[in-house]
């Protein structure tokens, strides 16, 4: 009996290259020596067997109680190999989006280069953030482009062991860049509007929800830097040879989410009502409403981001599950990065092109007001002012409330 189930073994191994028999763990070979006999297919029938869902069933059942992980990786990346089953590849966005992504700072020198050298301003608290939020998100970038070169977007069982570590390493750095990436963002709106708004009641609640922000900042890096114990388990976890503990990932990941969706809403609405209530035309007012309304990109961004990485503590196939994840996350974050430098963008564009983005009032006013030197900005400087469209035609009112 044991050479007859050996010989329907041989007849279904004789179907895949020498160098895959060869490479098939014995744990493996045993399951199947145990379940050819009992197929429906004929055992020269290859096409049948590896269409064969309860075979199949059968066969991953019995790897996954008698085989360790990696040699129950061997055996899917065999046999699917062995059956003809297409290489999925989608390893493209994680490299190319933040290599496109990384452009995003030449907006952060048109802004420094607007606040410096047109507006002739001095370079605020918020310039400044905005200038070391350019620098984190190189690291970002970069980190992307090397978990995709790493395999992020393939199949977890056509990688190198080694691979799949490196690629848990890198999502794990990712994963604190992230969380002081968006928060140092949001800091910089909220400075922004420190600058923008001089109502006392404002700045408080400007001055609150950057603490907050702060706070949130602190407590989810903490949270994912140490969600395993030891660190490297976090990296080390996946091939089961490793002890360690680790909380609940997809409870920190969708908390993180959650609170930083809200977060994201809350300070991109926050400056609408204000500008709302401005001196302006309904026009002006318009133009920097909807210029304010392209931040709830980033929270967008965020939500099908949160959408993507659900799955990401429960997944069997982590590299091709979590790689839509991944590189919505850089999306997010130069996102944020383009919006905070919108408001000197559209001040260069109106110096530019004053036709276009200049004054709403006539073109010899517009003109005149073009040749004028561009005024300074102080503490006490209007809502328009400070946007950097003093251009736009709008009363220069000094608001004192």
């Amino acid at each position: 009996m044991r050479f007859a189930v050996l010989a329907f073994a041989a007849v279904y191994l004789a179907g895949l290259a020498d160098a895959q028999k060869q490479s098939l763990p014995q744990c493996s070979l045993e399951c199947l020596n145990d379940l050819l006999p009992k197929s429906a297919c004929a055992p020269t029938n290859q096409t049948c067997i590896c269409t064969d869902a309860d075979f199949q069933e059968q066969l991953e059942t019995c790897v996954s109680e008698n085989c360790t992980i990696k040699e129950s990786l061997t055996t899917l990346n065999v046999t699917n190999t062995g059956c003809g089953a297409p290489i999925r590849d989608q390893t493209s966005p994680s490299i190319i989006i933040p290599a496109v992504g990384l452009g995003v700072l030449l907006f952060v020198g048109l802004r420094i280069y607007t606040r410096v050298v047109v507006t002739e301003a001095n370079l605020g608290l918020d310039d400044w953030a905005t200038i070391l939020l350019g620098c984190c998100i190189v690291p970002v970038n970069v980190g992307s482009i090397l978990l995709g070169k790493a395999g992020l977007g393939k199949d977890i069982w056509t990688l190198e062991f080694g691979s799949i570590t490196r690629i848990l390493y890198l999502y794990y750095i990712q994963e604190l860049l992230y969380i002081f990436c968006v928060s140092l963002t949001k800091i910089c709106f909220l400075l922004f509007y420190l600058r923008i708004f001089p109502s006392a009641q404002t700045r408080k609640v400007i001055t609150i929800s950057g603490i907050i922000t702060i706070c949130y900042c602190i407590a989810f890096m903490i949270a994912l830097a140490f969600q395993c114990f030891p660190i490297s388990y976090n990296w080390n976890a996946w091939d089961g040879e490793h002890t360690g503990k680790c909380v609940k990932k997809n409870t920190l990941v969708i908390a993180a989410a959650g609170l930083n969706i809200v977060l994201d809403a809350w300070v991109i609405a926050l400056p609408i009502p204000r500008i709302l209530n401005l001196q302006a035309s309904i026009s002006t007012k318009l133009q920097v409403v909807i210029m304010f309304s392209v931040g709830f990109l980033i929270t967008g961004v965020s939500i099908y981001r949160t959408i993507m990485l659900k799955i990401f503590a429960t997944s069997t196939n982590a590299t091709w599950d979590t790689a839509a994840g991944g590189y919505w996350s850089i999306i997010e974050v130069d996102v944020g990065v383009f919006c905070l430098c919108m408001p000197a963008i559209r001040s260069l564009l109106g110096r530019m092109i004053p036709s276009v983005f200049g004054s709403t009032k006539d073109t010899n006013e517009g003109n005149s007001a073009s040749q004028q030197k561009p005024l300074k900005v102080v503490k006490t400087t209007s809502l328009t002012q400070l946007i950097e469209m003093d251009n736009m035609g709008v009363e220069r009112r000094q608001d004192n409330t």
